[in-house]
């Protein structure tokens, strides 16, 4: 049984809006009743329930805001608006919030159970849909993996793709927002002498997929991003790919444009070329642990500075950046491995992009990190390390830096990393995703949530990254653990 919740003012109304129809014959339950729009929005929070009937008048928190929250929180739940007012304007802005339908007072039993009913069918539909969608994203996870090595003319022939021209390339997008209702995968579109295929590959992020011929018309491809990509805020473009040619690498080289491009953000379209890393990188990697050896924290800071110039100098691409930054938290973690302070996190070139910091700024903290090495009490006040671990447990579910967890308690980054290893026994990178991953997991009892969703709720922006973390800890991937 889907749940229902009504919401109105009026006890009395909400009581025979209950009451009007026989909501199990129609697949529904009545969960309970709200009388204004700010405990209406904590039930929905509570019990997530798939349909909402509610005033659109209300003291306090009204009906079209409690729609907005519904919508912004990314809940599935669907809202029927009811108003007293026979003013077409009510109506635009149900619709144009997002409201599945709107009623008139005095609502009619037919109008209500014809409500309910399509109300019935859309969610029927759409779980159809999305169990259709988890397993495409299963097999597209698989496809896209860096060590699988299907070819273009592989995928393409699965999926009954014609190929008309002879090249292919990725482009990888980041949207500020993607509206939750766009399709995870669109039929191939025909764009003139250029064919596309999208696909969603995070909360805001889209892969294309694009077959054209490079040699006797070049200028498509830019053509067809100034044209269709104006809203994208960053752009990664693959290098020429043809039939033959891995499906993943170029969905990976254009990932890797697309984060060296959010990173430097100079150019927000950017071509993956293949870069060595310069000499001189190398080299300061060995200095710096030469730096390090000695225990020289002018030396180390002055090295990691450096560090970070070669990288921005360079514009080294954001695998080569991570890379780098890696190195060093490796050298942290190989000297100072008996120090209380656990110090920093390894990262991956998505999460540094998605950082939104400089090079330097990434790098900084690297130096301060040496810096509370040795500098930390070996002992945190009393009660602080169960308040923090409060604050985490109570938002693992948002987008958290560890830097913010610090500043909330005014803490040193380095310090805060610390006392969440010391009492967890593993990094917060880690705790944090086996924290999302438990409650994923959970989550996939209910068949009624696809994994799409399910992804949202628990924090993750990218389903493959979730795919790949889950597969990790788990040994196989959400839709195959779902089957068991």
């Amino acid at each position: 049984m889907r749940k229902v919740l009504i919401v109105d003012d009026e006890p009395w109304v909400a009581y025979g809006i209950s009451q009007l129809i026989d909501w199990e014959r129609l697949g529904f339950r009545i969960i309970g009743e709200a009388y204004d729009g700010a405990s209406a929005w904590q039930q929905v929070m509570q019990e997530q329930p798939e349909l909402v009937i509610s005033d659109i008048r209300m003291p306090g928190l009204d009906g079209l805001e409690l729609l907005e929250n519904i919508k912004r929180s990314g809940l599935p739940t669907q809202v029927v608006l009811i108003s007293g007012y026979a003013d077409f304007s009510y109506a635009q802005q149900a619709i144009r919030h997002g409201a599945f339908d709107y009623l008139l007072k005095q609502v009619e039993q037919d109008q209500l159970e014809d409500a309910a009913k399509r109300v019935g069918e859309f969610l029927d539909s759409r779980e159809q849909s999305d169990s259709s969608l988890d397993l495409f994203l299963d097999d597209l996870f698989e496809l896209l993996d860096p060590d699988n090595s299907v070819s273009i003319a592989s995928f393409i022939e699965s999926r009954r793709i014609p190929a008309s021209f002879p090249h292919f390339r990725f482009i990888n997008c980041l949207f500020p927002e993607i509206s939750p209702d766009w399709p995870t995968l669109t039929s191939p579109a025909d764009a003139g002498q250029l064919h596309e295929l999208r696909m969603r590959t995070g909360q805001n992020k889209l892969s294309i997929l694009i077959n054209y011929d490079e040699d006797n018309h070049p200028l498509d491809l830019l053509t067809y991003i100034s044209e269709h990509l104006q809203a994208a805020e960053w752009n990664g473009i693959s290098s020429l790919g043809l039939l033959d040619s891995p499906l993943s690498r170029l969905h990976q080289e254009a990932d890797i444009a697309l984060y060296s491009s959010a990173f430097y953000r100079a150019e927000n379209v950017l071509r993956y070329k293949p870069v060595l890393p310069p000499a001189e990188l190398r080299k300061m990697l060995l200095r710096l642990e030469v730096s390090i050896k000695e225990q020289s924290q002018d030396d180390i800071t002055s090295d990691i500075s450096l560090i970070a110039s070669i990288c921005r100098t360079h514009l080294l691409p954001a695998d080569q950046v991570a890379f780098a930054y890696n190195q060093i938290v490796s050298l942290y973690y190989k000297y100072y491995e008996s120090s209380w302070n656990s110090g920093p996190e390894l990262l991956t070139y998505e999460t540094i992009a998605r950082q939104h910091c400089t090079s330097e700024e990434l790098f900084a903290r690297l130096g301060a990190s040496f810096e509370n090495a040795a500098g930390e009490p070996a002992v945190s006040p009393s009660g602080l390390a169960k308040r923090v671990l409060d604050y985490i447990d109570d938002s693992f579910t948002q987008d958290l830096l560890l830097s913010e967890v610090a500043r909330n308690f005014r803490l040193s980054t380095g310090y805060a990393s610390a006392l969440v290893k010391r009492e967890t026994g593993t990094t917060y990178s880690d705790y944090v995703a086996a924290k999302r991953l438990q409650l994923a997991r959970q989550l996939l009892a209910d068949p009624e949530l696809s994994i799409h969703e399910i992804v949202q709720r628990i924090g993750y922006k990218d389903y493959f990254h979730f795919n790949k973390l889950f597969k990790k800890h788990f040994g196989v991937t959400p839709s195959k653990y779902r089957k068991l």
